[in-house]
């Protein structure tokens, strides 16, 4: 037995066996933890996707809402409004592009007649002047449209989602007929906005069969109105998030060689696996931050609308004019604070994305200030005055719509962190530069917090209590860079200077 121990080859096998196994348990634990970081980046990754659809297609339920409140409670016929709101260039209702067709039906007796329709290219519709009630696969669809007429209903055929919602006289009593869109569920999950999809990080596609491997079944949207998708990696997805390279780990080295090298693999692997976790608890707490932030802004306006909805189908008869249109008021400017979000979204995506453009046009610069600021007071009519100070003449050739947008927010943040009583100081200069500058007399931004005021959706601890989504500046500051300007930003317990300087 001593002499087996004493031969070179039984102690090199001896070693090459003691050696693989450390490398084996190694390997086989790199690849397990390697999986669960994958499966977690995969589904942190789907919760964002799952929430941007939600987005996208919320955007477009509320546009056919929009259209349906438009057609709704006047005298003239939903045939002649659709051709004029949809075709007028004044009008902003335009077809979202992932809608294929749109059609109004009317209610005639117990028949549900098509009486106007828009087909896109290479879509189905049924023809002006048929029975939507006679056709079978619409059938359960409409009935449970007629069951709850104060609901959108929905319902999804592989790739297409069914939408209808009821266009009401005076009341809901009074029926006029069924706005019905039949939207595209794949170029919905083709929106270039969404980051994840348009990378090809993960793919995205409506769920019309069963779910593949490694794919995620996602339920989009709220209430009644819902479609499934099904979520997976994309191609660039292991480019992104790479995995363990087993056979670089197998082959090196042997004997003691081989096991100092898979401890210093081990620790490259571990520290290369806590940065994937870090990534993803990063992508989890930017996502949570987001969807906090819409969902806090969005509660408000959606509770008085819902509130206001409620009043006006509950209670038609009972309302007084002025408490009808007063409740009308509170939907239209609920809705604009909601579009107004989705706006600065999408705003700071085109800038991100590069797709902003810049056009330059001669216009009054005093008459611009003065209109703005009839515009912020007006939007808060119990927060501070605006006292602009302005040379009597000036003009400027810049993109305005940029100017407005640094400046407009520039003015409702001064605005909404200024105590009551205390004047905002909107000062426009014209020396060696143009210069626009905001002071006012809020509580300040720290010197911890002020490096980061320009980073999106970054709000400070001590602004928590006052509504906002951390975009306005961030927005300001590209803004004012494709201006090709310069923003300032000074701030003291006393208060918060905001300067504009453009060459």
């Amino acid at each position: 037995m001593r002499r087996l121990f004493h031969s070179p080859w039984l102690v090199a096998l001896a070693v090459l066996i003691l050696a693989a196994l450390p490398v084996i348990a190694a390997v086989a634990s790199y690849r397990e933890q390697a999986r669960r970081a994958q499966a977690l980046l995969l589904e942190r990754s789907a919760d964002v996707v799952t929430s941007q659809l939600r987005l996208a297609t919320a955007r477009q339920i509320n546009w056919q809402s929009s259209l349906r409140f438009r057609l709704s409670r006047t005298n003239e016929t939903p045939e002649r409004q659709l051709e004029d709101l949809l075709h007028d260039p004044g009008e902003s209702m335009q077809i979202p592009d992932s809608c294929d067709t749109l059609i109004y039906a009317a209610l005639e007796n117990e028949k549900l007649v098509v009486r106007w329709s828009m087909v896109r290219p290479g879509a189905r519709a049924p023809a002006l002047g048929d029975n939507l009630r006679a056709a079978d696969d619409l059938r359960e669809f409409l009935r449970r449209a007629f069951s709850h007429p104060a609901q959108t209903t929905s319902e999804q055929r592989g790739s297409k989602l069914s939408t209808a919602v009821l266009v009401a006289g005076a009341t809901l009593r009074e029926r006029r007929g069924w706005l019905i869109a039949w939207w595209n569920l794949d170029r919905i999950c083709a929106d270039p906005d969404i980051g994840l999809l348009s990378g090809q990080m993960l793919s995205a596609r409506p769920l019309v069969d069963d779910l593949a491997a490694q794919e995620i079944e996602s339920v989009i949207g709220e209430a009644n109105v819902q479609w499934t998708a099904a979520l997976g990696r994309g191609a660039n997805f292991d480019t992104v998030f790479p995995g363990v390279n087993e056979l670089a780990i197998a082959t090196t080295g042997g004997g003691c060689a081989l096991l100092l090298a898979m401890l210093a693999g081990f620790a490259t692997r571990a520290a290369g696996l806590r940065a994937a976790l870090q990534a993803a608890q990063e992508m989890t707490r930017v996502k949570d931050h987001l969807l906090h932030s819409i969902s806090h802004e969005f509660r408000t306006p959606l509770s008085v609308i819902l509130s206001s909805t409620d009043l006006l189908e509950s209670y038609p008869e009972r309302l007084p004019a002025e408490r009808q249109a007063d409740a009308l008021a509170q939907i239209r400017r609920s809705s604009g604070q909601m579009n107004e979000l989705v706006g600065q979204v999408l705003l700071l995506n085109r800038i991100e994305a590069h797709r902003m453009p810049v056009h330059a046009t001669s216009f009054d610069v005093p008459s611009f200030a003065g209109d703005l600021v009839r515009e912020i007071e007006a939007a808060n009519p119990a927060g501070p005055t605006i006292h602009l100070t302005t040379p009597a003449t000036l003009t400027a050739t810049l993109d305005s719509t940029l100017l407005r947008t640094v400046l407009g927010n520039l003015l409702a943040n001064a605005v909404k962190f200024s105590p009551p009583g205390s004047p905002v100081q909107f000062t426009i200069a014209d020396e060696a530069r143009l210069m626009f500058k905001v002071i006012d007399s809020g509580p300040g931004i720290t010197a911890d917090d002020l490096p980061r005021v320009r980073e999106a959706f970054f709000r400070s601890p001590s602004a928590a209590e006052i509504p906002g989504t951390g975009l306005g500046l961030a927005i300001a500051d590209q803004c004012a860079k494709l201006l090709g300007g310069t923003l300032r930003i000074d701030s003291s317990p006393a208060g918060t200077t905001a300067e504009l300087t453009i060459p």
